[in-house]
């Protein structure tokens, strides 16, 4: 059955992420002047959403081995010791700890806890609904509501090195890295057709 059109956001019930639709994007200052976006591929989430939607609840998951910035070495870097230590810590975690409405239209901020690199730490998304929309494979039965948000991380908190000093000065990776996301949210468990595609969320 598909959901009633929401006037701001998604219906009370369990809606699920889209790893198909979503993107988890982070951008790094590398090697002092530059900057260098990638990706995490792989996330699955639930949002249940209550009458009252300030007391809703989110969960992400995200395999940090599925790093991506395009080039395999760095990658490789990136999955070692000196960074994400993919292999002690395979999984990142955000648990949503509450929701606090914004003076902009259709924007919030949502506050939660993320575990990352065997670390805790509070952060805040700001956050904005962008609209909705029926599946365009399957109209008639998955519904979708797409979302925008961003933040910023200090590795330094979470334990994450900087991959050391440059000769040149400064260091090889900066401490601060934007974080953006592009999510999608729908109504359908995704499960069934990742599993028919091939796709691991």
């Amino acid at each position: 059955m598909t959901p009633t059109p929401a006037t701001f956001g998604p219906g009370a019930g369990t809606w699920y992420l889209d790893p198909l639709h979503s993107s988890l994007i982070f951008v790094a200052h590398y090697l002092r002047f530059g900057r260098v976006q990638g990706t995490f591929g792989q996330a699955h989430g639930l949002v249940n959403v209550t009458d009252n939607p300030t007391l809703s609840s989110v969960e992400v998951e995200i395999d940090t081995a599925s790093v991506n910035t395009g080039v395999k070495a760095r990658d490789d870097h990136l999955r070692s010791v000196d960074f994400l230590d993919v292999e002690r810590h395979p999984k990142s975690r955000f648990i949503g700890t509450g929701l606090e409405p914004s003076r902009r239209r259709n924007s919030f901020r949502l506050h939660g806890d993320l575990e990352l690199h065997g670390q805790v730490r509070p952060i805040t998304l700001s956050t904005a609904w962008m609209g909705e929309a029926p599946d365009y494979v399957s109209p008639d039965d998955t519904y979708g509501h797409f979302f925008s948000a961003t933040t910023r991380l200090s590795l330094s908190e979470f334990g994450i090195g900087d991959g050391g000093a440059l000769p040149w000065g400064g260091r090889l990776v900066g401490d601060s890295v934007d974080i953006v996301l592009e999510v999608r949210l729908q109504s359908q468990d995704p499960a069934p057709f990742l599993k028919q595609i091939g796709h691991t969320p």
